[in-house]
């Protein structure tokens, strides 16, 4: 492998050349430390670069491969890890001056299995405070800017995450996703989020209150690599009380054998906001293609009405036990909109929690009834193209109404815990990326990323990088 072809190598590719020894993993490290000094000046996506760790990790790669032992899938290949993950050493701040200088004594699961698969943690992505917002700033530092525009947000939470990967500084990361925060990212940057079935890939140790909606997941470049991370993070681990156990297919080969035929749900929109038309084209024309290949399309309208109030109910309770502090004291230390929302969640009843526990069963019971009838579900992902902000301060400059409806096709499938995926479909006029979403039914990791990459064959996404 050519070292200046490693930045926008795939995990696959990555690995199986260390694995052979036709690289080692100290090469494939030292062309992603270089991508990572030559761009995130201008990207902000790390919070921390664990130089040492990753070294280390690497010189033990290929120590292990030159002592004949079997290199892992994962091979040689850099990870990013969100700063909402635990990893050993290393700060665990969420984007929070009120966390701010927490380090963890141990590895998260999914780490923990990153690294027995001989994947190098590359360090720590940046997101908004708590996770929040589906923006890129918070009060911990510059905020991540979008590797296609500047002028335009990378999306939220797991902004840093979705930026590294689109700009070729890691082949892998990890996000999390509580209302579309590995989905939004993923959508503006031109990458692949999946946010899993709900305790498809364990979550732990978990701040109080945030397990009800938030998923970890994987990221990539692509459907085939999104699988491959999924087959390595993916299991029950006693930590997290809402994990599962294993489905009992690799999702590699699944994204490498996607299926020929099927039923699709097309779902334009999901509520009264529509998608804009430069948005809603590319994807209407990815689901069209899918139908001329024999695959059974019906347009759907699953009209909710009233997921956005108990999505909001459910997430604020959880970020103010989150947050774990009053109002009154996160003033003038967190951002004003994350006390807005802490000081919603405290002010919530019991009754209206249970109400909106009620709101999220009839969420289920829609889209159980529509998976009667189809395989999966497929809507834009977002209703916009990325949202413009500051040119000096990437912080947003959109008008509340846009913001509002921008991404009102996520929340659905964090009340239902059901997966869900994201894939490039193409670049706006203005140079922006857009996504389609695949939705699958509860625990169908597998179906859902199988349709995932038998839409991606008919995207024409060329996976032409960003010219940063």
């Amino acid at each position: 492998m050519d070292p200046g072809a490693i930045p926008f190598a795939s995990a696959r590719e990555i690995a199986v050349a260390v694995g052979s020894g036709r690289i080692s993993a100290g090469e494939v490290l030292q062309a992603s430390l270089e991508r990572i000094q030559a761009t995130d000046d201008q990207l902000h996506a790390f919070r921390h670069v664990d130089v040492d760790g990753a070294r280390s990790a690497a010189v033990a790669v290929d120590a292990a491969r030159a002592d004949g032992t079997t290199p892992g899938p994962l091979a040689g290949v850099p990870v990013a890890v969100k700063e909402q993950v635990a990893v050993a050493g290393l700060p665990r701040e969420a984007g929070s001056l009120l966390l701010k200088g927490n380090i963890e004594a141990s590895d998260g699961p999914a780490v923990a299995r990153l690294r027995a698969a001989g994947a190098v943690i590359m360090g720590m992505t940046a997101m908004p405070e708590l996770g929040h917002l589906a923006f890129g700033h918070s009060p911990l530092g510059p905020a991540t800017r979008n590797p296609w525009s500047a002028g335009h947000t990378p999306g939220g939470s797991s902004s840093g995450s979705a930026a590294a990967l689109a700009s070729g500084q890691v082949a892998l990361a990890l996000g999390t996703d509580g209302g579309g925060s590995i989905r939004i990212p993923a959508s503006c940057c031109g990458v692949v989020g999946h946010k899993p079935t709900l305790g498809r890939v364990p979550h732990a140790p978990l701040r109080a209150g945030f397990s009800p909606m938030s998923h970890l997941g994987p990221m990539a470049r692509s459907v085939a690599d999104t699988a491959l991370l999924l087959d390595v993070i993916a299991g029950q681990d006693h930590r997290d009380p809402a994990s599962l156990p294993p489905e009992g297919v690799r999702y590699a080969e699944i994204a490498s054998s996607p299926p020929e035929s099927g039923r699709i749900a097309w779902a334009p929109q999901l509520g009264r906001a529509e998608a804009d038309a430069e948005v809603l084209a590319p994807c209407r024309a990815v689901v069209r293609a899918l139908a001329d290949d024999g695959f059974e399309v019906t347009e759907v309208d699953p009209f909710l009405d009233d997921w956005i109030e108990a999505w909001a109910v459910i997430f604020d309770v959880s970020l103010a036990l989150n947050a774990g502090t009053q109002p009154e004291e996160m003033r003038g230390v967190s951002d004003a909109t994350l006390v807005a929302r802490v000081e919603h969640g405290l002010s919530v009843s019991a009754t209206e929690f249970l109400a909106a526990e009620a709101a999220r069963r009839d969420v289920w019971a829609t889209f159980e009834q529509l998976y009667r009838d189809f395989d999966v579900v497929m809507t834009p992902t977002l209703l916009q193209p990325p949202l413009p902000v500051d040119p000096a301060t990437g912080v947003t400059d959109a008008p509340d109404s846009w913001v509002e409806r921008w991404f009102q096709h996520m929340y659905p499938f964090n009340l239902t815990g059901q997966p869900a995926v994201t894939i490039p479909v193409g670049l706006t006029a203005d140079g922006l990326p857009n996504g389609l979403q695949v939705i699958g039914p509860r625990l169908a990791d597998g179906v859902t990323l199988g349709f995932a990459a038998a839409a991606e064959r008919r995207t024409g996404w060329d996976e032409a990088p960003p010219a940063i």
